[in-house]
């Protein structure tokens, strides 16, 4: 495993900090992919520690909206996010209150893989009501790998991380995440792959410093034994997962799909 990749931080979800779709490798990938640039108006569904913050905000955009869980995130993201263009609110990640059409990128990064199907799609479908006729979203997450698997032992490893003791997981595969964002009315326009990182206290320290990697570790670990377990059995079981990056594109025209 690559440094840069042992250098990942705590993912969006808080709680699973063990887990991480493809750490600081797969940020940067997932920003590149989007093609941010001047201009761009990028919401942040559930930001976490604003590494994908951090990167966009260096592209001399127009502004990085994160929607954060309560007002204590909203502080600590902005304090990872520092930047003239920042600006954190409180809100839901299917519900975020910000207007339509306001974005020409949202991300979300980490945070599906923790919801059920229909708050997975709630999520997608709000980023797709934020996003301007051929806007971009970026989706980052944990993926199941599917090939070569029997029904069975996907069934089966589904189960054991659905398991409230192992962070209630719900990660899909390929095919599975792909449904889900044609569902919103989005065409897909690249699919990458990053290997699952699982990041050390003293490499997240290494790369985020001394000051900002303790406060990583302390929002990290405030989520308990869940994440360590989760963590466990998605090492234990590495081959079979990995993180996804999905680019996909509200188009000109057509509707998207409404949301009951």
């Amino acid at each position: 495993m690559s440094s840069q990749m042992e250098a990942g931080v705590a993912p969006r979800r808080l709680g699973i900090w063990q887990i991480q779709p493809g750490g600081l490798a797969g940020s940067t990938a997932l920003i590149d992919g989007l093609d941010v640039e001047s201009g761009d108006r990028i919401v942040d569904l559930a930001p976490g520690t604003g590494d994908a913050g951090l990167l966009a905000t260096q592209k001399n955009i127009y502004s990085w909206t994160g929607v954060c869980a309560d007002a204590a995130e909203a502080g600590f993201v902005s304090g990872m996010v520092p930047s003239p263009v920042t600006r954190t609110q409180t809100g839901h990640p299917d519900h975020t209150g910000l207007p339509d059409e306001s974005a020409t990128v949202v991300i979300s990064e980490g945070l599906l893989a923790g919801r059920d199907a229909d708050s997975q799609s709630a999520v997608v479908g709000e980023a797709a009501r934020l996003l301007r006729p051929n806007g971009r979203l970026g989706l980052h997450e944990l993926c199941l790998r599917a090939t070569g698997l029997s029904e069975t032992a996907t069934a089966g490893i589904r189960a054991q991380l659905a398991e409230p003791a192992n962070g209630s997981l719900n990660p899909l595969t390929e095919a599975e995440w792909c449904a889900l964002v044609r569902g919103a009315g989005l065409e897909i326009e690249s699919i990458e792959y990053e290997p699952i990182v699982v990041p050390s206290s003293r490499a997240v320290i290494r790369h985020n410093g001394l000051r900002r990697g303790r406060q990583l570790l302390r929002r990290a670990h405030s989520g308990g034994s869940q994440g360590a377990q989760a963590g466990k059995l998605v090492t234990s079981q590495s081959g079979r997962f990995a993180g996804i990056i999905i680019i996909a594109r509200r188009p000109y025209v057509g509707a998207l799909r409404v949301r009951a």
